[in-house]
């Protein structure tokens, strides 16, 4: 059958596909080719899924929402821009302008950046349920997403009211956050969130994943608002920018070839962010990463779903109590294959793709949950846009032969 056949037979989101990737993929002999079968097939879906996903914002501005269920609705920074990362054009220069106009009203006043805006235009501030928020000081990893959506949006053509004002609300919110020996540092006496998919879990003392996304974030953000604040800032973000790159050893485990979540509590192998982290570092350390990856497959891998960690008991310290199996605790998520699909296809082409077989047909099945639990049943929002949206992150690094970290 032929891609074009295939994509109009596929229907729509939820429904399950009249034939398998797999039986596709046989007509396509290039494996690069393949990948992009498979994007395309994620592509159409994504469309779909973001038109039922919208809700009215600011009461006349109809916007794409985390789902198409009731789960979540707002505006989270990292799962707001995921689609628009993919899939250029889903809203025009307008509506982009008066996203950002909305954004600005909503935020730039505070005294950090907020988790979420709602779609009054209420500002939350912290992860979870209003009435039990899981911390008390903002996620750390939240300064880098908002700068990556505002200059996301100032790309695609938008143009950003009060920069000075955004740069101050980033000054602020970066002047919250903890460094040390170059790392972004979690005070294992009194925990924060850090990264915002790890919300139930308390990682401390030196921490991957925010650091990463830090290094990128600061980066931005001193391109972004130069001539918008004091150049000691801009000079500030860059210094700690370099160091976090130059501070990465401290993380890594030797022993295993791969770096570690946090240096104190929640000791263990993060498995999505050595994603990103491979593309920081020297090939040496980038075969052992891949090598990890291959080696604790039957952990970390379900219908093509990938955990957030290998050991069976879960993660070692949290915020509140989490099953084992479920959730970000063992759960196996699709957004996480996206983060590390791009490593395994550096070094193993063959094993990439049959992941990403395995997860596209089962996305459809799982009609696109935001993650599956060890037993394999399937749990969070339905029509979960991050769930085919950074899945096609990762194939688009893959078919465009490209960093996945250019996308942060």
């Amino acid at each position: 059958m032929k891609r074009r056949t295939f994509l109009s037979v596929s229907g729509a989101a939820g429904t399950l596909l009249a034939v398998s990737p797999m039986d596709l993929l046989a007509g396509y002999p290039d494996e690069k080719q393949q990948f992009k079968v498979l994007l395309e097939i994620l592509r159409k879906q994504l469309v779909e899924s973001f038109e039922k996903s919208k809700v009215v914002f600011d009461n006349n501005l109809l916007l794409h929402s985390p789902c198409i269920s009731e789960t979540y609705r707002g505006i989270w920074p990292d799962d707001f821009l995921y689609p628009l990362m993919v899939q250029p054009g889903l809203y025009d220069r307008e509506k982009l302008n008066q996203i950002a106009g909305f954004l600005t009203n909503s935020i730039v006043d505070l005294e950090c950046f907020p988790d979420r805006v709602e779609a009054d235009g209420m500002p939350v501030m912290q992860p979870g349920a209003l009435s039990h928020p899981h911390a008390r000081v903002m996620p750390v990893h939240l300064s880098a997403a908002w700068v990556r959506l505002i200059d996301n949006l100032e790309k695609m053509g938008a143009t950003i009211p009060a920069k000075d004002d955004w740069a101050r609300v980033f000054k602020r919110s970066m002047d919250s956050i903890s460094f040390s020996c170059g790392l972004a540092y979690i005070d294992p006496q009194f925990p924060r969130v850090g990264f915002g998919f790890h919300d139930p879990e308390a990682i401390t003392g030196f921490e991957l994943m925010s650091s990463l996304v830090l290094h990128f974030g600061l980066k931005r953000a001193a391109r972004l608002f130069k001539g918008h604040i004091d150049e000691s800032e801009i000079n500030k973000w860059t210094r700690l920018s370099d160091g976090i790159s130059n501070n990465l050893y401290r993380l890594f485990d030797k022993k295993q070839g791969a770096f570690f979540a946090g240096s104190k509590d929640c000791r263990q192998i993060n498995v999505w962010a050595n994603g990103l982290a491979y593309w920081m570092v020297e090939p040496d350390i980038q075969k052992t990463i891949g090598e990890w990856y291959y080696k604790n497959r039957k952990s970390i891998f379900l219908k093509g779903f990938t955990r957030q960690i290998a050991e069976p008991e879960g993660w070692q310290r949290h915020f509140f109590e989490s099953k084992v199996g479920s959730y970000t605790n063992g759960g196996f998520w699709s957004v996480g294959t996206g983060w590390i699909l791009p490593v395994i296809a550096a070094q193993n082409p063959g094993f990439a793709l049959q992941i990403a077989e395995e997860l596209v047909e089962n996305l459809v099945k799982y009609q696109f949950r935001e993650y599956i639990s060890a037993d394999g049943t399937g749990g969070g929002a339905v029509g979960f846009l991050a769930a085919i949206a950074v899945p096609m992150m990762g194939l688009t690094a893959i078919v465009e032969n490209r960093p996945f970290s250019e996308f942060f």
